[in-house]
């Protein structure tokens, strides 16, 4: 489906992080998922460089999805399907499809960036420009696992980012000043999933699965 602008649904995303963190400390498979369909819209809108991220995040998600349907114990949650993949010596998978761990890991570094991202967005003020903060986040982000070329057309692409205020009004659906609000109540909330969910792979020792 075409991404139209003032697509990008912040409350959703809010609903589906809030969810995602289980009373028992699990991650949600089904909670994350649903957020990041959302988050892909957020890529598409950034800037025309991250087109091909968004596509690669939706392959990603189809990919878990599956596996979430063929074997929902398993992949109930992210602990579950990490200790299910650790446990069979699949981790490393990269057939087709890869691995459930691999393939949410590539979604899990471009939450680092996202998250960082609104974190600067709304600490700035109405006319700062969004191109320096998305390059300066990129920068320590998903940077570090794109090749060369790459980094260099998306810190490009990036200043083309219009200011604060003008992005917003043109990507999201909420009137600005709920926005505003929401990148706190969206940092907050998703957070503790991305911290839970680096933890799981560092101590499983898959933070860096090819």
């Amino acid at each position: 489906m075409a991404t139209r602008k003032k697509d990008f649904d912040l409350a959703l995303v809010l609903k589906a992080a809030q969810r995602c963190k289980q009373e028992d400390g699990s991650i949600s498979m089904e909670e994350f998922l649903r957020a990041y369909n959302e988050l892909c819209r957020f890529f598409k809108l950034i800037g025309r460089i991250f087109g091909f991220v968004a596509k690669d995040l939706e392959d990603k998600i189809s990919i878990l999805e599956g596996y979430v349907d063929r074997n929902p114990d398993q992949y109930r949650t992210v602990q579950s399907m990490i200790d299910h993949e650790v446990s069979n010596n699949i981790t490393k998978l990269r057939g087709r499809p890869p691995s459930g761990s691999r393939t949410l890991l590539r979604l899990h570094r471009a939450l680092e960036f996202i998250l960082a991202f609104m974190r600067r967005l709304g600490r700035s003020s109405d006319h700062d420009r969004t191109s320096y903060i998305a390059s300066d986040v990129y920068k320590v982000t998903l940077a570090k696992y794109h090749p060369w070329i790459v980094q260099k057309m998306a810190v490009l692409a990036m200043y083309t980012l219009p200011a604060r205020k003008d992005l917003i009004e043109m990507m999201c659906k909420q009137d600005y000043e709920e926005v505003l609000q929401l990148l706190i109540q969206v940092t907050t909330a998703a957070q503790p999933v991305y911290d839970i969910t680096q933890k799981l792979y560092a101590d499983n020792g898959i933070l860096n699965l090819p």
